[in-house]
């Protein structure tokens, strides 16, 4: 006669109910990443400044003024940036803090159109972005945007994650650029 097996106590069934849980949600996370995710982001966010493209650009053209407004500075107090040529095309810097490492370089800079940029984070992401502007009457309409590709699988999940994190950035770096340049 065979006995029947003795109940497995509670807990033992409640991890392996856990164990389970933790590789359907592995499989999950590599499944999404590797075959869904296509790790390409872009997003950009936009403010009214009562001021001049010309005199919107003294404060984004130079990056020796973007400590006066950017978000990055102002939330990672350990920002070290250093900055090759303030301006123009071809204006660099670098940064270090505990947030992460990172470069920008200026690809574009015009006084009534804005300025593209090339950024590249922690030496294996590179993004691109802008801050442009349009006149529209007697203000102008500044707009700050990024957009790249991130490849692999932790990447392709970082770019879902990027709009998330980097859009409230934007919104407070514009509303401080422009209390710097409506104070001017």
């Amino acid at each position: 006669m065979i006995q029947p097996r003795a109940k497995s106590p509670i807990w033992v069934r409640l991890l392996k109910w856990i164990a389970i849980l933790v590789i359907l949600l592995v499989a999950v996370f590599i499944g999404v990443g590797q075959f869904v995710l296509d790790g390409k982001y872009d997003f950009s966010r936009d403010i009214m400044i009562k001021a001049s493209p010309q005199d919107v650009h003294k404060l984004v053209g130079d990056l020796r003024e973007w400590p006066k407004w950017s978000p990055f500075t102002k939330h990672d107090k350990t920002l070290k940036t250093t900055i090759e040529k303030p301006t123009g095309v071809g204006a660099h810097q670098q940064w270090t803090g505990d947030s992460g490492n990172g470069e920008l370089t200026f690809t574009a800079s015009d006084e009534e159109k804005g300025t593209e940029f090339d950024m590249r984070f922690d030496e294996k992401y590179d993004a691109k972005g802008s801050l442009t502007y349009r006149k529209e009457g007697e203000d102008t309409r500044v707009t700050w945007r990024m957009f790249g590709q991130n490849d692999g699988l932790v990447g392709r999940w970082f770019a879902v994650l990027t709009k998330l994190l980097m859009t409230p950035m934007f919104d407070e770096g514009l509303a401080d650029l422009k209390k710097k340049v409506e104070a001017k």
